[in-house]
C-alpha cells in the first residue's frame, strides 16, 4: 500500500522561515569607552640642550621620525675622540703583541730572563685592556649620539609634548618626559561584564565598534582574568580609526 502526504506551500514556508531564523544569532551590544592602544612616555638617558622640537600635539607621526632633536655638537665631538682613542689604543695593543713575540724569542734562546719576559706579557694584559675600555666608549658615544634624537616608536599620534628650543636635559637623576605618544589609528574600547555574560566572549571574536554615528570593525583582545572592585570583568576590543579624530573618553558601543 502506497501512502501520499500532501504537503501545501504555506508548510514549506514556514519550514524554512523556522530553520532560518533558529540560526540567527542576535547580537549583543555594551556600552564602552575609549582609550589609547598604546601610549608610550617618551625621555632620554642623554643629557644636553633641546636643539629642535618638531613634534606637535595632535600631529601624525612616521615609526622612526624625529620628535625632539638635542644639540648633537658635543655627543659628535665625544664620539670623534673615543674613535680617535680606540686607534691610538689598537696600535699600542699590536705593538704590544709583536713585542711580547720579540722577547719570546728572545727568552728561548737564553737572551732575555724570564722577569723581562713577564715584563712584556704585563704590557700586552694593560694594552688589551685599555683598547677594551676604548671600545667601551666609543660604544657609549655611539649610543648617546643615537640617543640624542628623540624619535616615534611607532606610526603614532602626538598626545602631549614638554619639550621647549633651549630647554637643558639632565638625565643623571631622572630623565624627564619629553613627548608623549599613542599609536596612531589604533584605539581601543573597554567595557566590563559580568562573570555570566563574560564567558561568552573570547579572544580574536570580531565586534563592531559604534562611535559617533559611524562604525568601525574590530577584534577582542584582552578579556581580564580577575574581576575589578565592583566584581566585573575588562573587555578590550581593538579597532582601526580609519584616521577618524577619536580622543579617549568618549562613549562607544560594542556589538559582539
Amino acid at each position: 500500500m502506497i501512502v501520499k502526504y500532501s504537503i501545501n506551500h504555506f508548510t514549506i514556508v514556514t519550514f524554512i522561515a523556522s530553520l532560518f531564523f533558529s540560526s540567527v544569532v542576535t547580537a549583543e551590544e555594551f556600552d564602552a569607552v575609549l582609550t589609547w592602544s598604546k601610549r608610550v612616555e617618551l625621555s632620554t638617558p642623554a643629557s644636553g640642550v633641546v636643539q629642535e622640537v618638531f613634534a606637535q600635539q595632535g600631529s601624525i607621526v612616521a615609526k622612526g621620525e624625529v620628535l625632539v632633536q638635542l644639540d648633537p655638537r658635543v655627543f659628535k665631538a665625544d664620539l670623534k675622540h673615543a674613535e680617535a682613542l680606540v686607534a691610538n689604543t689598537s696600535g699600542q695593543y699590536q705593538e704590544a703583541k709583536r713585542e711580547l713575540v720579540r722577547q719570546t724569542d728572545m727568552y728561548d734562546r737564553s737572551m732575555l730572563s724570564e722577569h723581562d719576559l713577564q715584563t712584556a706579557k704585563n704590557n700586552l694584559t694593560a694594552a688589551r685592556s685599555q683598547l677594551r675600555q676604548a671600545e667601551s666608549s666609543l660604544a657609549k658615544a655611539r649610543v648617546n649620539l643615537e640617543y640624542s634624537a628623540i624619535r616615534s616608536p611607532f606610526n603614532s599620534i602626538v598626545i602631549n609634548t614638554s619639550a621647549a628650543k633651549g630647554q637643558v636635559v639632565a638625565s643623571v637623576m631622572v630623565p624627564p618626559v619629553l613627548v608623549v605618544v599613542a599609536e596612531a589609528q589604533r584605539m581601543l574600547a573597554r567595557f566590563n561584564l559580568t562573570i555570566n555574560k563574560l564567558n561568552n566572549i573570547v579572544a580574536n571574536q570580531d565586534a563592531k565598534v559604534s562611535v559617533a554615528g559611524k562604525t568601525y570593525l574590530g577584534k577582542v583582545v584582552a578579556v581580564a582574568l580577575e574581576p575589578s572592585k565592583d566584581n566585573t570583568y575588562v573587555v578590550e576590543v581593538i579597532f582601526d580609526s580609519q584616521k577618524d579624530v577619536l580622543r579617549t573618553g568618549q562613549k562607544a558601543k560594542v556589538s559582539l
